[in-house]
């Protein structure tokens, strides 16, 4: 008997081991519906309705427009964003810090101008422009409130900048820090948003995107684990690089002359 058991064990300790569990793919597809409202420094406004694919890896994301395959690239580790346009032809693509610089310049401009025009009317205009691009005289006070699936972050108490459903079983930091990296949320705001507990996927979110303040509900149709490799992150060929239109110096912008009261000469001469 102790010879069979010696051999049992032998045979046991021979045998190829149990398989491995096989990994889940380092990354996710999520498919969106999304209707988003693009306002420029003057207030113009543009909306838009997609279907959107978001790719992610890491803190790395690709979304894609799929109607009219427009892309934002975001790659965290190569610190660079780009914007394309296949159908007009070319594309955009900037550092982290070029961004970071040029949009310091343009607010710094803005609160220059707000400097010289004391308790007027304009001073309010480019107080409010201002706070829409997250830029306020003190830190702001950031909450971030639960109620079930629903989470909201509010700033000062007044400016909301998500009100969503969470998916607890989809992570969302990679996602955050992709658009965190290129401004697009106040730190305090992004701080915040990495306890949500998962990814948002139905609601309204509040962010700046290059110099256009964004404001976009969105609802997560598909969220799929998949292989995203560094090709998926690929610019379509033939693209011409330009400036990214809009992204940039604001206009110029002038106090408004006082009005004076017209003068009767004809008085003056009796």
């Amino acid at each position: 008997m102790r010879t069979l058991g010696a051999l049992a064990l032998l045979l046991a300790a021979t045998q190829d081991p149990a398989p491995a569990p096989k990994l889940a793919p380092p990354g996710l597809a999520l498919e969106r519906t999304v209707r988003a409202t693009y306002i420029d420094w003057l207030g113009r406004k543009r909306e838009v309705q997609r279907k959107e694919l978001v790719l992610l890896r890491g803190s790395n994301i690709v979304v894609t427009d799929l109607t009219y395959g427009e892309m934002l690239i975001i790659r965290t580790d190569q610190k660079k964003v780009w914007q394309a346009d296949p159908l007009g032809g070319h594309y955009s693509e900037y550092t982290f810090d070029e961004v970071a610089s040029i949009r310091k310049t343009a607010l710094d401009e803005l609160r220059s101008v707000k400097a010289r025009v004391p308790g007027t009317k304009d001073e309010k205009e480019l107080d409010d422009l201002l706070e829409g691009y997250d830029q306020f005289a003190a830190a702001p006070k950031v909450e971030l409130t639960s109620d079930q699936q629903k989470r909201e972050v509010i700033l000062n108490g007044a400016f909301v900048r998500l009100s969503a459903d969470i998916d607890p079983k989809v992570p969302a930091d990679g996602y955050v820090e992709a658009l965190a990296s290129i401004g697009a949320f106040h730190p305090a705001v992004a701080e915040a948003l990495k306890g949500l507990g998962g990814m948002p996927v139905k609601g309204k979110i509040r962010y700046v995107l290059f110099m256009d303040r964004v404001v976009e509900e969105f609802e997560v149709t598909s969220v799929k684990p998949r292989e995203v490799a560094d090709s998926d992150f690929d610019l379509p060929k033939g693209l011409t690089k330009v400036p990214l239109k809009g992204f940039g110096r604001p206009p110029e912008r002038k106090p408004a002359k006082p009005v004076l009261a017209p003068r009767d000469y004809k008085e003056e001469d009796k």
